[in-house]
Parts: structure tokens; C-alpha cells; sequence
């Protein structure tokens, strides 16, 4: 089971957010999401638990926790999400399901187009 965490501190590290898990049971991963080209943290993690129960356990726990002040979102991620990408990235090959409307190779599914008819 993939668990969004929001608001986390910018010094906060992988090593950090894995120790909060795992006083609910075995975490594969934790993982902090960073800015490609600065590295500066985003604020954001993705933790990773096998067991179902145990990552609801720790969602329910960690839930409206304070860190330095700020209240942290914890919430499962479930296939479809935006950061659920089934360990692929988001490219034209991926998926309509898998795209949002920021990426850059996202075509929508509209039922007008532009100088066309309805449905053609």
C-alpha cells in the first residue's frame, strides 16, 4: 500500500519519514519528493507498506500529526491517483488514466474540438 504524506518540513529526510512508519509495521520504502533540477524537498513523501492493515493503522495514527507546527495529510494512494504511477513514468506511452492535465503529452478526451463536430 502506497501513503501520501503532505506538509512535511523541507529539511525532513527519507530516513525521518521511514522511522515514523515503522512503529506500525514493515516499510518496503519512503521516499521524498524533491525538485529534479535543485533537489530542494517539496514537501511532500511517499511511504510504502506491505501489510493493509498496518498502513491503515499508521494513516489513521499519523493523520492531523503536528510537525514543527504544521498539521501533516495522510492519506492512501490508490491506482489512479496522481502520484500513483505504477512505477512508470508519466509519458505519452503511458495510459490516459495515468496522465493529468499538467503533463506535457496529455490529450484530452474532449467532445467538441476546435472547428470539428460532436463525436467525429
Amino acid at each position: 500500500m502506497q501513503i501520501f504524506i503532505g506538509n512535511l518540513p523541507a529539511e525532513y529526510t527519507e530516513v525521518e519519514l521511514k522511522s515514523m512508519f515503522e512503529p506500525f509495521g514493515s516499510v518496503t520504502a519512503a521516499t521524498i519528493g524533491k525538485d529534479k533540477k535543485t533537489g530542494v524537498s517539496e514537501g511532500y513523501g511517499i511511504v510504502e507498506m506491505p501489510v493493509k492493515h498496518e498502513a491503515r493503522d499508521a494513516v489513521e495514527a499519523l493523520r492531523e500529526k503536528e510537525i514543527e507546527g504544521k498539521p501533516l495529510r495522510v492519506r492512501m494512494l490508490k491506482p489512479g491517483d496522481d502520484f500513483h504511477t505504477g512505477g512508470r513514468p508519466l509519458t505519452s506511452g503511458a495510459p490516459a488514466a495515468m496522465k493529468f492535465r499538467g503533463d506535457v503529452n496529455y490529450k484530452g478526451t474532449g467532445a467538441i474540438r476546435r472547428g470539428g463536430q460532436r463525436g467525429s
